[in-house]
């Protein structure tokens, strides 16, 4: 079993400042000069930016490069769409990621304004207040309704 090193858990309410930027607390940082990459994702069907770190980045390419049910052009595509729609940034000198203007406009952020992050081990991602909330209970409910999630969980 793999130890938790650097992971990123819970969830934390943040500001965006009219530039983008929101401040991370030290241990949801990446190696400093590491790059992150900002993709648009669903999950559960609500809209998010999952936050990569460069590991977690490599680990979903070596991921899409290892499945052996997949085509190599299938495995080309997959590998295309992802670099297509990831967005690189870096964490700045004061613990500041700037989430790009345009990005945070079209998933719904306002600038300035409220952001839900979610800590999700190598990665995290980012909601709106509103759809942090959805999440929560999305979480929430499939806890309880999933006895393989319950019982895995504990709790």
């Amino acid at each position: 079993m793999k130890k938790c090193e650097h992971y990123r858990s819970g969830q934390l309410d943040r500001q965006l400042d009219p530039k983008g930027r929101f401040s991370l607390p030290v241990d949801w940082r990446p190696v400093h000069g590491e790059s992150v990459y900002f993709v648009k994702v669903r999950v559960e069907e609500i809209p998010a930016l999952r936050v990569f770190t460069q590991t977690a980045f490599d680990r979903k390419l070596s991921d899409i490069e290892s499945t052996t049910d997949a085509t190599p052009a299938q495995r080309d595509r997959a590998r295309g769409i992802l670099f297509g729609s990831a967005v690189e940034s870096k964490v700045n000198e004061q613990g500041k990621l700037t989430i790009p203007k345009a990005l945070a406009e079209d998933h719904g952020l306002a600038l300035p304004g409220a952001v839900r992050l979610v800590g999700r081990g190598e990665l995290f991602e980012i909601f709106t207040p509103e759809n942090g909330k959805a999440i929560q209970a999305a979480e929430e409910k499939a806890r309880k309704s999933d006895a393989m999630i319950s019982g895995m969980l504990g709790f």
